[in-house]
C-alpha cells in the first residue's frame, strides 16, 4: 500500500513537472523588505501553481510541491542575499 502511494506521488509529480514552468510573473521588488518580497513571490506561486494543478489527480501534493519549487527558483533567481536568508529561515520552521 506504502509503495503504491509513493509510486503515485513520485508519478504525479513527474506529469505535473511541465506545469511549474509554465508562466513567467513579475514583480517589483523596489523598496520591499525580503519578507514583502517573499510574501509577494508566494503569492504569485501559488495563483499559477493553482492554476497549473487544479485537475491533478493528487492536487493537495502536487499543488504544494509545485508552490515551494517555483518559490525556491524565484529567490534564487532573484540572487538576494537577504532574501535567500529569509526563505531559508523560513524553510527551517
Amino acid at each position: 500500500m506504502i509503495r503504491t502511494a509513493v509510486a503515485a506521488l513520485a508519478a504525479a509529480f513527474a506529469l505535473a513537472a511541465p506545469a511549474f514552468a509554465s508562466e513567467t510573473v513579475h514583480i517589483s521588488t523596489a523598496g520591499k523588505s525580503p519578507a514583502q518580497v517573499h510574501a509577494e513571490i508566494v503569492k504569485a506561486a501559488s495563483k499559477v501553481c493553482y492554476a497549473d494543478t487544479l485537475h491533478e489527480p493528487l492536487f493537495t501534493y502536487v499543488y504544494a510541491a509545485c508552490v515551494s519549487q517555483s518559490v525556491s527558483r524565484a529567490v534564487a533567481q532573484l540572487g538576494d542575499s537577504k532574501l535567500s536568508a529569509y526563505h531559508r529561515a523560513l524553510a527551517t520552521r
